[in-house]
């Protein structure tokens, strides 16, 4: 179980570091403002070049690759529910690096998910 809990969680970092680079590169693309088909070809070619978005995508894949070993090695209700520890790091990540203002109603949420994530991983087993 401690390689599921391992590779989860850098599963998890992984992502939301991915996210919080995806969103760093929109934020420099702009607002999708327009939805015609001339306008978003152009919109996502910009997006996809950009070196955040880029490199956050990368990340998002190292998530989606530890996930697949960790379903190799656990049942599925025990890795899907971990993903959301993706939830608390992002939540850190934003504050720290984007600067965002969260709630307490949003952190007390988070701090639900989390102790759920952690009953789960108490109850769950490798097959």
């Amino acid at each position: 179980m401690l390689r599921v809990v391992i590779a989860m969680t850098v599963a998890a970092g992984s992502a939301a570091v991915g996210q919080i680079l995806v969103r760093l590169g929109m934020q420099q693309v702009g607002s999708l403002e327009h939805y015609g088909p001339m306008e978003l070809l152009p919109y996502f070619w910009q997006a996809l070049r950009n070196p955040y978005v880029i490199i956050g995508t990368v990340l998002n894949a190292v998530f989606y690759f530890l996930f697949l070993a960790a379903l190799s090695w656990t049942e599925v209700t025990v890795a899907l529910p971990m993903t959301a520890i993706e939830y608390g790091f992002a939540a850190l990540l934003a504050v720290l690096i984007l600067k965002e203002q969260v709630p307490a109603g949003r952190w007390f949420g988070i701090a639900l998910v989390m102790m759920g994530v952690i009953l789960i991983s108490k109850t769950g087993g490798e097959t």
